[in-house]
């Protein structure tokens, strides 16, 4: 009897679950066996992202089960480790210790994302929201009731300001669209919850290095191939966010960014406690480790049927891959195309099956459009254009045929009937356990007061690089007490006590933090690590 083609598909995402749909009838009649290794058990629609984050719709409505998208393949759920591409081999490990498992394939899809380009600037990674995962969307629709709870009760106008900021970085389709919603969600708040807040209090500030936002619609064929550009849905979407409070800047970068502020380009600098990154994207590390043809932004290469170079039975699709567009160039890392990419990787592996030469992908596009907030969007459909409130709708139309699962769309329908009628989910679900050490990285710039006099100490800082000076203020001077360096710390007080000097960093400063109230638990088992360690030597 013939063994079933074994077929590893490499990854979770929109690619996945076409090329899943397409294996569907191989699986039951037992010519295939096919696996997707995902290292969560559910899938992230994040065409709603935006609407999940200003509480529109209720977190969970963006995610659904693997094990429901891709049946009837199998469903590994797992962190890939290792691809050895001669072998046919990959290597996974699970969540729980690192036990390590061995899958063997005939085919493999890399499928495999992108994650979110962490070194554009310093300070990104440590203070920035970023959008690629749930966790981290997750976190920022808690982060911005948070600051609006804070700001409530809030005296020091200053402050106060610096909270009811919100920073997006990158003028995109994913930052344009959360810049658009996120203000519109805060007329509302001070309308309706906090009562106590100004319109006028909140900044949404959105910057982006090009000469315009939305650049993907305001040249070029951008991801539908149609037509020469549509400036004039741009500059409809800049009038729309800009009545609705967003201030815009245009070729203006950001050059660093600490818990306090962003600095940009051109020496301003923003006061900010929120600051969300839509900057960019980048391949992760396992495909770099892999010894295969890679693009100047570090994708996968492949050829026009979604081939590697050299291996013909491993393929390519989704934001990783840079497929060659059928108008020349290379396919957009948008959802639809992941979704029809993966529909044509797994035709073509039936067809490799059947022993049948692989086609070209001819996928042109269809369209693009992007939610601007209240109700309005922009885009267009084979190069018609459309805006307002019937391209709103359109536009959700199609995001909601592409939900994976029945049950979500559902879901998703009943909470937009659902909320214009009681209001938007306001409710601020952190999960922090409390016994779990809150340990964060910092970057902070020179010239930057750290911790103020008079402030309670709540959280030690061990300095990794750099050096900050600590003084008292006396009269109208300062006298300064001394510097530290690496290796040294500051923060530290008794239980409840205010700080007695303040500390400024000189150069530019990385500190890890914990607070002071773990901070002997930390010592005690860090005391008795080094005291095994000891006698390890011995």
């Amino acid at each position: 009897m013939k063994r079933p083609t074994r077929v590893l598909i490499l990854g979770g995402g929109y690619a996945a679950i076409s090329a899943a749909r397409m294996f569907r009838k191989g699986i039951l009649s037992g010519e295939l066996d096919v696996t997707v290794v995902s290292r969560e058990n559910y899938h992230v629609f994040h065409g709603f992202v935006s609407e999940m984050i200003t509480g529109r719709i209720a977190p969970g409505q963006i995610l659904s089960p693997a094990r429901r998208i891709f049946a009837p393949a199998q469903v590994h759920v797992g962190e890939i480790e290792a691809i050895d591409l001669d072998a046919r081999k990959v290597v996974t490990s699970r969540h729980l210790d690192g036990r390590q498992y061995e899958l063997e394939f005939d085919h493999a899809i890399l499928c495999l994302g992108t994650i979110d380009n962490v070194g554009m600037y310093p300070g990104l990674a440590e203070h920035a929201f970023k959008l690629k995962t749930y966790d981290d969307c997750f976190r920022l629709k808690n982060h911005i009731l948070t600051m609006f709870e804070l700001a409530n009760i809030e005296p020091d106008p200053e402050e106060r300001r610096r909270l009811l900021t919100f920073f997006v970085a990158g003028g995109g389709y994913a930052g344009t669209e959360v810049a658009g919603e996120l203000a519109d969600y805060i007329r509302l708040l001070t309308k309706r919850e906090y009562r106590s807040i100004k319109r006028e209090e909140c900044r949404v500030v959105l910057v982006h290095p090009g000469p315009t936002i939305l650049p993907e619609l305001f040249g070029g064929k951008g991801a539908s191939g149609y037509g020469d550009g549509h400036p004039k849905l741009v500059q409809y979407a800049v009038r729309h966010m800009d009545r609705l409070g967003v201030e815009m800047m245009t070729d203006t970068r950001v050059v660093w960014a600490t818990p306090n502020e962003v600095g940009l380009s051109n020496g301003s600098r923003v006061p900010a406690r929120t600051i969300v990154s839509a900057v960019g994207t980048r391949p992760g590390p396992l495909i770099d480790s892999l010894p295969i043809v890679k693009d100047d932004r570090g994708k996968v290469v492949t050829d026009a049927h979604m081939q590697l170079p050299g291996y013909p039975n491993i393929w390519a699709a989704g934001d990783c891959a840079s497929i060659p567009h059928p108008l020349g160039g290379t396919c957009p890392p948008v959802g639809i195309y992941a979704l029809k990419e993966g529909a044509h990787v797994a035709r073509n592996i039936l067809r490799a099956a059947e022993n049948k030469p692989p086609l070209p992908f001819a996928y042109r596009g269809l369209g693009q459009a992007v939610s601007i907030g209240r109700r309005t969007a922009v885009g267009e459909m084979k190069g018609i254009e459309f805006k307002g409130l019937p391209c709103w709708l359109l536009w959700r139309a199609m995001l909601l045929y592409n939900i994976p699962t029945w049950d979500r769309k559902l879901r998703l329908i009943a909470d937009w009937l659902i909320w214009p009628l009681v209001g938007r989910d306001i409710v601020e679900m952190s999960v922090a356990d409390a016994d779990d050490y809150e340990i964060s990285h910092h970057v902070f710039q020179p010239g930057e007061v750290i911790l103020s006099e008079g402030e309670i100490g709540k959280h030690i800082h061990l300095i990794t690089s750099g050096q900050v000076e600590q003084y008292r203020r006396e009269a109208d001077s300062e006298r300064r007490i001394g510097t530290l360096a690496q290796g040294d710390y500051f923060g530290y007080t008794q239980r409840n006590r205010k700080m007695t000097e303040s500390v400024r960093a000189i150069t530019e400063v990385c500190t890890v933090s914990i607070r002071n109230d773990q901070a002997h638990r930390l010592k005690k088992a860090l005391s008795s690590l080094h005291e095994v360690a000891i006698a390890d030597m011995k």
